[in-house]
Parts: C-alpha cells; sequence; structure tokens
C-alpha cells in the first residue's frame, strides 16, 4: 500500500513539471571590433572611435554600445559617446576609451583602444602681404594673427621676409631697396612652443609689378614747319622710370586733327603748306606704355 501511494505522488509531481512553461536563458551579444582615430593626436583633435566590426547578438536583439572614456586610468563622467570633443583633451595625456556590448538585457563583449596625446605645435593665421599688388616704390608689411597654441605653451614669434626664395634678414616693413620688378616676394611666420619643429606660416606669394614709365613734356621742333623738311619732336625734361629701365618715346602724328604717322618725324609727303599739326608722345620701358602728353599744335608753311 505504501508503495502505491509514493507512484501516485511521483505521478501527480510529473504531470504538474509537464505542463509547466520552460523560459530559455539569454544569451549575451559579442565582442565588436573597433578602431580609434587619429592614431598619433593633439589637443586639436577629436578622438574618434568607430565601429568596424558590429557586435552579433545569438537571439536576435538589438544590440547598443555602452562607451567608457578614461584620462590616464581614471573614469570620465559624462563622457559617454563614440567622439570625444578636442576640448577634452591635454598634450601628454594618456586617453583609454572602452566599448561594450549590450543586448538590454545583459551586456557582451567588450573592446578597448588608447592613445597618447602629443603635442600640438603652435598655428599662425591670416599671413599677408600689404599691399597685395606692389611696385618698386612701395614699402610691404607683414601682417598676421596672433599665434595660438592649444597646449597654453608661451610662443615666441617671428616674421621673416623670403625674396625669389632667399630669407632676407630684414625684420619690420620691407622697402624697395631690397626687390625688384618681377622678384616674388613672402612673409614667412614661425611660432616657437620650445617643443615642436618650427616650420614657416607663409603668406601668398606677391610678384613685384612694372612701374610705368612716365614722360614730363613734349613739343614740336618747330612750330612753323617747312612742308619739305621732316619734322621732329622733343621732349621736354629726360623721361623716367622708377624701376631704372631705359625710357623712349612713341609718337602719334596727327595732320587736322588724324593721326597718320607712328614715326620719328613726320614727313613731308604727310604733310602741306597750312596744315594743323601736332605729336603725342608715349614713355615706352620696353614692357608697358606710360603716360601721353601732347604738343602745342603748329601750322605747316611752305618750304619753297
Amino acid at each position: 500500500m505504501r508503495f502505491q501511494i509514493w507512484g501516485l505522488l511521483l505521478g501527480l509531481m510529473a504531470c504538474k513539471k509537464a505542463g509547466e512553461t520552460v523560459t530559455m536563458g539569454n544569451s549575451p551579444p559579442s565582442t565588436p571590433g573597433i578602431a580609434l582615430a587619429p592614431a598619433n593626436p593633439t589637443a586639436a583633435d577629436d578622438l574618434v572611435v568607430t565601429v568596424v566590426t558590429e557586435s552579433e547578438d545569438p537571439d536576435g536583439d538589438n544590440v547598443e554600445y555602452n562607451v567608457v572614456w578614461s584620462v590616464d586610468g581614471e573614469v570620465v563622467e559624462g563622457a559617454n559617446s563614440l567622439v570625444l570633443p578636442s576640448m577634452f583633451t591635454t598634450r601628454g595625456e594618456t586617453w583609454s576609451v572602452r566599448i561594450t556590448a549590450f543586448d538590454g538585457i545583459q551586456e557582451g563583449g567588450s573592446a578597448g583602444a588608447t592613445v597618447f596625446v602629443e603635442n600640438a605645435a603652435p598655428t599662425v593665421g591670416g599671413v599677408q602681404i600689404i599691399p597685395a599688388l606692389a611696385y618698386e616704390r612701395d614699402t610691404l608689411t607683414c601682417l598676421y594673427d596672433e599665434p595660438v597654441d592649444l597646449d597654453n605653451d608661451e610662443v615666441g614669434e617671428l616674421a621673416v621676409w623670403v625674396v625669389n626664395d632667399e630669407e632676407l634678414g630684414v625684420e619690420g616693413p620691407l622697402t624697395g631697396d631690397h626687390f625688384n620688378k618681377h622678384d616674388k616676394v613672402e612673409c614667412w611666420v614661425y611660432a616657437d612652443d620650445g617643443v615642436a619643429e618650427l616650420r614657416p606660416h607663409r603668406s601668398a606669394s606677391v610678384e613685384i609689378q612694372n612701374t610705368t614709365p612716365n614722360v614730363i613734356g613734349c613739343s614740336l621742333a618747330d612750330n612753323n614747319p617747312p612742308d619739305n623738311i621732316p619734322l621732329e619732336a622733343i621732349s621736354s625734361g629726360a623721361p623716367y622710370d622708377e624701376d631704372d629701365d631705359s625710357v623712349s618715346l612713341r609718337l602719334a602724328w596727327y595732320v587736322n586733327w588724324v593721326m597718320v604717322s607712328n614715326d620719328e618725324a613726320l614727313q613731308p609727303a604727310d604733310m602741306s603748306s597750312g596744315d594743323n599739326v601736332y605729336v603725342e608722345c608715349t614713355a615706352w620701358d620696353g614692357e608697358d606704355e606710360g603716360n601721353t602728353v601732347s604738343s602745342g599744335s603748329g601750322t605747316v608753311v611752305s618750304g619753297s
């Protein structure tokens, strides 16, 4: 009888277990693959984590990533994004990040990476030469913004003039004594934080322009020229050129207000007694024309 009772109890227990709902355990997501860039950051760089291999969840759950940043071994509270702005970093710090996969129920594998924040070289913006269109007569000035050093180092600065790729030992404004037309002038600014290798911050190159020549005055050799003798022009004062170029005159001869010749002299064949004549003289330096001046008018007379 006792054995029958035990058999009945065991049967009832088996039936109860058979009717229960069975719950399977959650499986954690896999470890993601990550990359931290840049590999050699300065205080000017954001630190950026890229998930190069996504975590997978065996149960098909959506996977999120928990992000923890630490600096020199200390966890930074509130820094939980895949991008760490540069404002957080300083030269000489070691930054680490740990990315952990999370399926909403439990965490899975985690991956980490570490970088060292190197020196940020000082920068100089706005380097420029004034005036940008320059001639030999001009005095050049180098303008630039104050150097910026993200590591808050004390920065020394030096502006250097460079003409045709050769550094000059000239400080301050640069006069035409140090350059000629068609020379290429640059301003290089060095900013020294005592750590970074010195490299120049360069202005745009300014090419010195040709200065056009000038003629002071021009007149007829004879205000009543005979019609049988060539008529010449006379320059009133020597033409001049600030580049010290040799200056000649280009002539335009007018008879009765019509241009008839560009010769050095007005020939008898181009004029007759009673004609009104004058000449325009234009300065020429072999490259550009300068100013033009006109002579007074003359009246041709009979030379016979």
